[in-house]
């Protein structure tokens, strides 16, 4: 995941609330037509598209999940809630990006949540007078971490077997599965190699 601070984090598991997404009934996603990857959110959808004309690693792995009923809801934060004791409530303002997959029969995943904190990278940009390409990589960089590295191998398994970590404490950043996943489509698309488990790899952390 992608966190503005090290320790920083969702409490709970992230519930669909996404009327906006028009999917108030995650099952009805389950589908064998269709696209595997859903957004409503024009930026992230012209991400997602960068990605998958740069990318043949990402393109090969889509077609793996189409037909199967399996998908990626990438979100942003006023899209979903969090589930918390007594109710729901927003999305962690200083969390940058999140996965949850939605599990049912036990651990069978049809469904995985993507949630990308755009006003947040919008807003941390703009203090930095960023060029609109520094923010779009960054924001490229981000979803081959959360979507390739995460969700698409529960959507490949189906299952939570297919969990694919973040670096554990006193592990190498950059042997972790997330990481080489994110990394192996970072260099397709030229976007440099992440080899921190932090915000180091993307540009919004770098000196001008």
């Amino acid at each position: 995941m992608y966190r503005t601070a090290i320790g920083v984090g969702l409490a709970a598991m992230i519930i669909a609330a996404p009327a906006r997404a028009g999917a108030q009934d995650l099952s009805r996603l389950h589908q064998p037509v269709g696209p595997p990857i859903i957004t409503r959110t024009p930026v992230l959808q012209d991400s997602l598209d960068r990605i998958s004309r740069g990318s043949a690693l990402w393109r090969e792995a889509l077609e793996l999940i189409r037909g199967a009923g399996r998908r990626a809801l990438v979100l942003t934060p006023d899209q979903v809630a969090v589930a918390e004791e007594g109710g729901a409530g927003p999305f962690e303002a200083g969390v940058l990006a999140e996965v949850a997959p939605v599990t049912y029969a036990g651990s069978r995943v049809d469904v995985v949540l993507v949630v990308v904190n755009v006003p947040l990278l919008e807003e941390i940009h703009a203090r930095r007078n960023s060029l609109r390409g520094e923010l779009e990589a960054d924001l490229d960089r981000i979803l081959a971490h959360e979507v390739y590295g995460h969700a698409l191998p529960y959507l490949l398994a189906g299952d939570l077997s297919g969990r694919c970590p973040d670096p554990q404490p006193g592990q190498r950043a950059d042997t972790a599965c997330a990481i080489q996943r994110e990394n192996a489509v970072r260099a397709e698309l030229r976007l440099g190699r992440r080899t921190d488990a932090g915000l180091g790899g993307l540009s919004l952390a770098w000196r001008h």
